[in-house]
């Protein structure tokens, strides 16, 4: 059997192993006081000692810092579409994707509140920045897509990749959570990427299309009134447009996870859509790469109908558009709410060159869900 050894999680047989790197590591300790800041050093390494799987790992540490992060940067949060799932199945979870790390974990959260099924998560092996940072993400039951390679090797990395995922879906009888397209949505034009249907079907000699339907793929939209990294986001557009490249400076995807965790959401909502089935599909095409962006395009379909458009959403777009379309959604109480979330990071730029750049790509981040649900 192949052990995947690059890229799977770790295995519970390894925990205990991985986590004596770490248990008396200043740096660990800091990050396990965020989530319970009452225990004292002694207490963090004896709790760290009776973990002895990635299930108590995550019991432990991983859903009690969800929580922390809920109470501390949500208003509430809202979840529907449970009536599409079943306890006894597992699913491959293509989601929209706008936090780093939060997206996941939130979601596999609310099934581990609910009930359901555990599941594995892909990441980017761009984020796994040092051994603290990579070992969490493995104890949390992430997996590694691998990220700026050569394209020979990154063919050979997609195929033992697809192999891992049919392994999870179909051996392990695991979930998983995959965004949608490579990197978070950084415009609030969330649209799914067909590579990434033919990344998940390379293990696949027969009708690609059949096998991917068979893995059960359920969308996922995942909506913050607030979002996640909005003025990173916009500062990294701007530049681009202005000069046609970004350059990240080593702390970038730090600083995004951090700020993630951390920013203000405000109100929350998580929707899962409805397993998609072959007559959901126009198909009548007999190329591969139709079939394809058929299914990105149903898959969009439910990311755009579920996504939950907040009134900042709506005030955001008739700013853009100067004018009053939207007005009947949003009150004097939510323009004043939005406009204050707003000013406080548009005056922080007001005096640089490129404001009004910066101004209208921020604001778009928040329209464009309003152009994908009602305009398009």
């Amino acid at each position: 059997m192949e052990t995947f050894e690059t890229i799977r999680p770790y295995l519970d047989a390894e925990v205990q192993e991985v986590l004596s790197k770490h248990k008396d590591s200043p740096i660990f300790h800091k990050l396990i006081k965020h989530i319970y800041p009452s225990w004292s050093s002694s207490t963090i390494s004896n709790r760290v000692s009776l973990v002895d799987s990635t299930d108590k790992f995550q019991e432990s540490f991983i859903f009690p810092g969800v929580k922390a992060g809920i109470d501390r940067s949500m208003e509430n949060i809202s979840i529907s579409g449970f009536e599409n799932l079943s306890r006894d199945e597992n699913y491959l979870f293509i989601s929209n994707h706008r936090d780093i790390i939060f997206d996941s974990t939130l979601m596999f959260y609310i099934l581990y509140q609910n009930e359901y099924k555990a599941g594995e998560t892909a990441i980017g092996s761009n984020l796994l920045s040092s051994e603290l940072v990579t070992d969490i993400v493995k104890l949390n039951q992430s997996f590694t897509v691998s990220r700026n390679l050569p394209t020979r090797e990154m063919i050979t990395k997609s195929k033992e990749l697809s192999r891992y995922m049919r392994y999870v879906l179909q051996d392990k009888k695991k979930s998983i959570w995959i965004s949608h397209r490579e990197g978070r949505t950084k415009d609030g034009n969330d649209k799914t990427n067909p590579g990434v249907l033919k990344m998940i079907s390379m293990d696949c000699n027969q009708s690609k299309i059949d096998y991917l339907l068979s893995l059960k793929i359920v969308p996922v939209s995942l909506s913050y009134e607030y979002d996640s990294c909005d003025s990173l986001k916009a500062n990294e557009l701007t530049e681009i447009e202005l000069t046609g490249s970004y350059k990240k400076d080593g702390t970038e995807d730090m600083k995004s996870i951090i700020t993630g965790i951390t920013q203000q959401k405000g109100r929350v909502h998580l929707a899962f859509g409805k397993q998609i089935e072959k007559s959901n599909l126009n198909l009548e095409s007999d190329r591969i790469q139709d079939h394809f962006k058929e299914l990105s395009r149903e898959i969009d379909r439910q990311i755009h109908k579920n996504f939950k458009l907040f009134p900042g959403n709506f005030m955001a777009h008739d700013m853009v558009n100067n004018d009053t379309k939207y007005v009947d959604k949003y009150n004097a109480w939510e323009r004043e709410r939005f406009s204050k979330y707003i000013n406080e990071i548009f005056n922080l730029r007001a005096e640089k060159e490129d404001f009004e750049t910066f101004k209208r790509i921020f604001l778009n981040i928040y329209a464009n869900p309003v152009v994908n649900q009602l305009e398009k």
